[in-house]
Formats: structure tokens, C-alpha cells, sequence
């Protein structure tokens, strides 16, 4: 038990060898920057703040590591070292373009395992022999079922994603005009320990710690699996999106891991559940693309109300639980449907706000607060603006 709790020690230890672990963390960097940038761009003011990709993620995939790591550790399954660089190595080329939708294990385990198997012999010859053994000798038809558990882990976070925590902006529609439109965006970090064949570390880390079993020598490696998701909503309210998403995942993750489980007695089974996993992964997100195509911009200026574009974290409308997709029709009993109309009726009331908010079932709510100094003159809220403002040719942005 002592050499097995050393041997999980300097595991975790060697998770900050990892590339992708620093990876993950200058990929959030410069998509929260690119956000943030748009964010000043469009609204004037940063909405939120930085690696608020990562922000409601580390619960799930903290749970989710363990879990992955009991099992495949359990059951004996051997990770190739090769198999660790090609997986880091195309999880980097992917996303290169900082698109997080490109990060589903869908794609990127696919795409491994995929080269792993078709991959010539002439192309491994630059590796050290005993990783091309380590590849030779070590089956990969546990990928499948890698693949779908990792799906779980996926759903699961589009499950879980809160009304607010999407990202708004600004775009211009099929008319000309203005419209809102979100941005549901997440990166997750998995750690998840895998067992390695001792003789393929060697070559690259003679120190690494190993250990046997049955004769054979193993080391431990805490491995940084990089998941993610994105989806552009303009029809219907990104907590719906993604959770339209999660479900399909779900499904989808059973078949692939029942394939894997198939393929452990016939091979061929395994190459099918991985195909299935990548074709299954496009057309879920693309159904959810279809159906949000297929509705009315929501996020448009109204005469039956004014829709919440954003809430910005910790401000006084977050406070009152108002939520993105909702539409406010009343502000202290006065109709609103516009920014205008929104500020005369804060006004007519300093002391105290009562908002008639009507949430995406429909139905009429109420939220009320205390009004306080320094509170935001338009309480936390974003709105799509009936004036907007646009570059003109020197690029200097003017009002319309």
C-alpha cells in the first residue's frame, strides 16, 4: 500500500510535466482576452471575468478523474506512452484556432486513436524502439469506451450550465440590424491517472517512478484530459441549447461505450464505436444548430417586453436571480420595451425595484430589491440596443 501511495504522489507531481496542462491554461488565457476584448467592443464594459471559460467546471471533472482513474486502473488497462503524445499533440493542433467545440473527446480521441491505427510503421521509425513496441504490444480497443465516458463527463457540464454563464455579443442579423446572440462556451481539465508501460518512460524520463505487476513494469501518470464544448445561440436560450446537446450526448455516449465493451471480443466493433462517437458528435451539435436556425432571433428589440441579453456576475440584477432569456415587462408597475422606458422607471422609485419579469416557460414572475448607492445604474443588466454602434471607414467607431 506505502509503494502505491508514493506512486500516486509522484503521479500527481508529474501532472505539472504535462504540456497540455499549461496548454489548458494559455488557451483559456487567450480565449478569455479574445472575449474580453469583444465584450468592451460590443457592450463597453467586460462582462466577465478572465478564465470564466474554466469557472463551474472543476467539481465535475475533479469527480469525474477519480472515477475514470479507479476504473481504468481496476481493470488493468494499459495506456502506450505514444498513444499520450499523439493524443496531446492533436488536442493542440485542433485547437490552435481557439475553438472549444473542437476539444470533445469526440474529436480528439477519435482522431487518435484513428491515426494510432492506420498509422505506417515508417512513421514511427524516429521513436525510441521501446515506445514502438509499447505500441505494438498494447491493445487500444479500450478507446471507445474512453471516449464514452468522457461523452458523460461533456453532457454532464452542458447539463449543468447555468443560464448566466454564457457569453453574450453582439451581431448584426439577416436584415441589417442589430441582434444578441450567445455564446455557450466551456473548457474542462480531467485529470485522470493511466497506467504506462514502464520500459516506454525510460527512454524519455529514466527517474520516473515504476512499479510490477506480474513481472511487468508500470509507472503512473496523472494525464490532463482537455474537454470542451461551444455553440453560437440565437433563437432560443442557451440553457435550453445546451441542454438539447447534453441529451444527445448521453445517448450517444451509451452506444459508443456498448460498441467498446463489443469490441472486446470483436476488434472491429471498436473501430465502429469510435466512428460513431465522431459522425454522432457532428450531428448532435449540428441538430441543435438546425433548431436554433429554425426560430426568430430572440434577442432583438420587442414591443411585448425587453429580453435579458447578460447579467453580470455579482451585480444587483444577479442578486435578484434575473436570468438570461427572460423578458421584463413591468419595472415598479410601468410597461418597459426598451432601454429608455427601462431607466425612467428605475427612476421613478430610487429606494426600491420591482421588476414583472416573465421567464422562457412563460410564466410571470416577480423580483424585487432594495436599491443601494453604488448599485449599476442599469442593475447588472445587458440589453440589445435599438442604437448601436458601428467602425466607420477610418475605423473609428461612431453612433448610429
Amino acid at each position: 500500500m506505502e509503494s502505491w501511495l508514493l506512486e500516486v504522489a509522484k503521479g500527481m507531481g508529474r501532472l505539472f510535466l504535462h504540456p497540455l496542462f499549461y496548454w489548458a491554461i494559455c488557451l483559456t488565457f487567450l480565449a478569455s482576452i479574445a472575449r474580453i476584448k469583444r465584450e468592451r467592443r460590443d457592450f463597453g464594459i467586460k462582462i466577465f471575468n478572465i478564465f470564466s471559460e474554466w469557472k463551474g467546471t472543476w467539481g465535475t471533472s475533479l469527480l469525474a478523474g477519480l472515477i475514470l482513474s479507479i476504473i481504468t486502473i481496476g481493470a488493468g488497462i494499459v495506456f502506450p506512452y505514444g498513444m499520450v503524445l499523439l493524443w496531446t499533440a492533436i488536442v493542440i493542433l485542433v485547437t490552435i484556432t481557439k475553438r472549444f467545440s473542437w476539444l470533445s473527446a469526440a474529436y480528439t480521441a477519435s482522431i487518435a486513436f484513428l491515426v494510432f491505427l492506420f498509422l505506417p510503421e515508417a512513421a514511427l521509425s524516429f521513436l525510441p524502439t521501446s515506445w514502438v513496441d509499447g505500441l505494438n504490444q498494447t491493445s487500444i480497443t479500450f478507446m471507445p469506451i474512453l471516449i464514452g465516458a468522457l461523452l458523460i463527463v461533456e453532457a454532464v457540464l452542458l447539463k449543468r450550465q447555468h443560464s448566466n454563464s454564457s457569453f453574450p455579443q453582439y451581431v448584426k442579423g439577416s436584415r441589417g440590424k442589430i441582434i444578441g446572440q450567445h455564446n455557450v462556451k466551456k473548457l474542462a481539465l480531467v485529470p485522470a491517472f493511466f497506467l504506462i508501460p514502464g520500459g516506454a518512460i525510460e527512454p524519455f524520463a529514466a527517474w520516473w517512478p515504476t512499479f510490477s505487476i506480474e513481472g511487468e513494469s508500470f509507472g503512473l501518470m496523472l494525464v490532463p484530459l482537455l474537454i470542451g464544448y461551444e455553440l453560437v445561440i440565437k433563437g432560443i436560450s442557451p440553457k435550453q441549447a445546451a441542454s438539447q446537446l447534453g441529451n444527445y450526448l448521453v445517448v450517444l455516449s451509451f452506444i459508443v461505450i456498448g460498441l467498446g465493451i463489443g469490441g472486446m471480443y470483436v476488434p472491429m466493433l471498436s473501430l465502429i464505436g469510435v466512428v460513431i462517437a465522431l459522425l454522432g458528435r457532428e450531428i448532435s451539435a449540428f441538430i441543435v444548430k438546425w433548431k436554433d436556425q429554425g426560430q426568430n432571433p430572440y434577442f432583438t428589440p420587442r414591443h411585448d417586453g425587453l429580453p435579458v441579453l447578460g447579467v453580470i456576475p455579482h451585480s444587483t440584477a444577479d442578486k435578484m436571480g434575473l436570468l438570461v432569456g427572460e423578458r421584463i415587462e413591468k419595472v415598479n408597475n410601468y410597461h418597459v420595451s426598451n432601454e429608455e422606458e427601462f431607466h425612467k422607471a428605475l427612476q421613478a422609485n430610487g429606494a426600491y425595484c420591482k421588476i414583472e419579469v416573465r421567464d422562457t416557460n412563460g410564466e410571470i414572475r416577480f423580483a424585487q430589491r432594495a436599491m443601494y448607492e453604488g448599485d449599476h445604474y442599469e442593475l447588472g443588466l445587458v440589453f440589445v440596443k435599438a442604437r448601436y454602434r458601428k467602425e466607420d471607414s477610418k475605423g473609428v467607431k461612431v453612433s448610429q
